[in-house]
């Protein structure tokens, strides 16, 4: 994929993590639980160094590709519709230790599926007086999330 396609998905979606790479048809937009949403494809693989369970490099011990896990992350709204990043996450195999890991990436928290964009932005609207469903209804989570994201997150993104 050429530099100028990567760039332009990553201006438009705020994907700046350069291990992820983006099929000839990235982008499409499809019915997600009943409304119509913008659909970026990708897939995260890349060669690990260690173990993340023992710790092992990868010249003492084989980490071997293991298959992919899909998920749907959540990514800020684009064009007024809701966006999501399903994104293939490679799965690798210790052979030291016998276990599995998945690849991850610094756009979400380990074992979320909501973007940290997504995070700040709620954050940011929470400043003002507003009900948590209606901020919900805005980003295309849930009023947990809001609630998560108002009183356990925020302090985080603080300046």
């Amino acid at each position: 994929m050429s530099a100028i396609t990567f760039n332009n998905i990553a201006h438009s979606s705020g994907i700046t993590d350069e291990t992820i790479s983006f099929p000839k048809t990235w982008c499409l937009t499809q019915l997600i639980k009943g409304v119509l949403s913008t659909c970026y494809f990708g897939t995260l693989s890349y060669i690990h160094s260690r173990c993340a369970n023992c710790g092992f490099n990868n010249k003492t011990v084989k980490l071997i590709k293991h298959g992919t896990k899909l998920s749907r992350i959540t990514l800020p709204k684009t064009n007024n519709l809701p966006t999501y990043l399903f994104l293939k996450k490679q799965h690798f195999l210790c052979k030291g230790c016998k276990t599995t890991f998945i690849a991850s990436t610094s756009m979400v928290k380990r074992n979320c599926f909501i973007s940290k964009r997504v995070i700040q932005t709620l954050a940011a609207e929470g400043q003002f007086i507003t009900s948590e469903k209606d901020i919900a209804f805005r980003q295309s989570v849930s009023t947990t999330t809001v609630n998560r994201a108002l009183h356990q997150w925020s302090p985080q993104f603080k300046p």
